[in-house]
Parts: structure tokens; C-alpha cells; sequence
């Protein structure tokens, strides 16, 4: 499972995870496809090449999942992620769809403060 998931099923195939670029809170700018990919769990996540944290993930939009929940970090549920398309993506940081080449943003996801609190723990 890819962050770029979600967009391809939009009617983007072409999108890759070479299409998304972020600056880690350490200062490194990259882009997602440049990071250190962890599949091991029920999220994927990204882990930034420097300082080696994870910064975003992906998991399927699941509600069986979200049940697992801690109760107390329910209320926050909107904003311990984006649910795009049977996804669910989240970041610490903005993450900037941005194809190489292109002069500016096509669209600007930004951090989801509890999405590592909320689904960490699958």
C-alpha cells in the first residue's frame, strides 16, 4: 500500500510517490519515494531518510480498525487522518502533491495531528 493510492483511484494513474514532496521537522526536504518505507504492520509508513522518524503512513479505511481505537483519542478521530478513497493517509507535517517539474502545488494535504496516537498501535 502506497500514500499515492488514493489519488491513482481518483483518476490519476500516473501519480507516484515521487509526486509528493515534504520537509521533515528535522529540515530534509524529499519526497516520499526518497524515504524509508516500513510495511511491516497494518500501516505503511515513511520513515524520513535523515533523522529516520516516521512522518506519514497509509492504512486501509477499515472500520473495523477504527474500533480498536483508544476511547479517549475518539473525539479526535477527524483529525487523525484523511479518508481519500478506501484509504486513510496522515503526516506530522504538510505533504505537497507536487509533480517533479511543476512550479507550484496542485493541492497541499495537510498534517493530521493524531494519526500516529490513533493508529499507531494496529
Amino acid at each position: 500500500m502506497r500514500y499515492a493510492d488514493p489519488f491513482r483511484d481518483a483518476g490519476r494513474p500516473e501519480t507516484t510517490d515521487h509526486d509528493f514532496l515534504l520537509t521533515c521537522s528535522c529540515g530534509t526536504e524529499q519526497r516520499l519515494d526518497e524515504m524509508t518505507l516500513d510495511e511491516t504492520g497494518v500501516v505503511t509508513l515513511y520513515d524520513c531518510r535523515k533523522c529516520t522518524k516516521s512522518i506519514v503512513g497509509v492504512l486501509s479505511d477499515d472500520p473495523d480498525l477504527a474500533m480498536t481505537a483508544p476511547q479517549a483519542l475518539t473525539r479526535y478521530h477527524e483529525k487523525a487522518g484523511h479518508h481519500l478513497r478506501g484509504y486513510i493517509i496522515g503526516s506530522r507535517v504538510d505533504v505537497a502533491l507536487r509533480p517533479e517539474g511543476a512550479d507550484q502545488d496542485m493541492l497541499l494535504i495537510p498534517a493530521t495531528r493524531y494519526f500516529f496516537e490513533q493508529y499507531l498501535h494496529l
